[in-house]
């Protein structure tokens, strides 16, 4: 067909190369697709792991739930399954009532039964001991939680690993078999001149 006075001419070449960036394209949205369904996935995980205890405090029957999961996960000798995420809510709670409470209260009464002028000044310096300590506690936990996901996730990506190796392993017998077949064939290789 001819085109139209004043039109470019097509390029055959500027076609494959929008074929290939839609390729890339495409590809590029199903890896999108897929990593958002790997985020679903997680996320999917963590909440059935963590199921009713979101919130163990906000009712009774959720803080009935939760204290006897706790109760089970204390009593669980032999490690069988983590409690790191149903023992959270226990530890801070304690780890506040004990160290950020229970330690500046009981500097304060030890200064004061030994001076009134070092109560004064043991009250003055419990409150940012008080909150330091509760801040500390809330760190460490929050390490621990994110050590407990980190392990799931490694967890994880070791299952995809050993499905991966399984899936190359499945692939590495045809495409051996294949370069042998190709060695075997003998007319494309050069002959030396004598």
């Amino acid at each position: 067909m001819t085109e139209a006075p004043g039109t470019p001419e097509s390029n055959d070449g500027d076609a494959e190369e929008f074929d290939a960036e839609s390729r890339w394209l495409s590809w590029k949205a199903a890896d999108g697709k897929r990593s958002d369904r790997a985020d679903e996935v997680s996320y999917a995980a963590d909440l059935a792991r963590d199921a009713g205890f979101d919130e163990p405090f906000r009712s009774t029957g959720s803080a009935k739930q939760w204290a006897a999961e706790a109760a089970r996960s204390l009593l669980d000798v032999q490690f069988r399954r983590p409690a790191t995420r149903t023992l959270l809510p226990l530890a801070y709670v304690l780890g506040v009532v004990s160290f950020a409470i229970g330690l500046p209260i009981a500097f304060v009464v030890l200064m004061w039964k030994a001076s009134a002028v070092l109560g004064v000044l043991a009250a003055l310096v419990s409150i940012p001991l008080g909150l330091t300590i509760a801040a500390s506690v809330r760190l460490m936990l929050e390490f621990a939680d994110n050590a407990a996901r980190l392990a799931g996730r490694v967890e994880h990506i070791s299952d995809l690993a050993d499905g991966l190796f399984q899936a190359l392993s499945d692939v590495a017998e045809p495409v051996s078999q294949l370069s042998e077949d190709v060695r075997a064939v003998q007319f494309w290789r050069f002959r030396k001149k004598k």
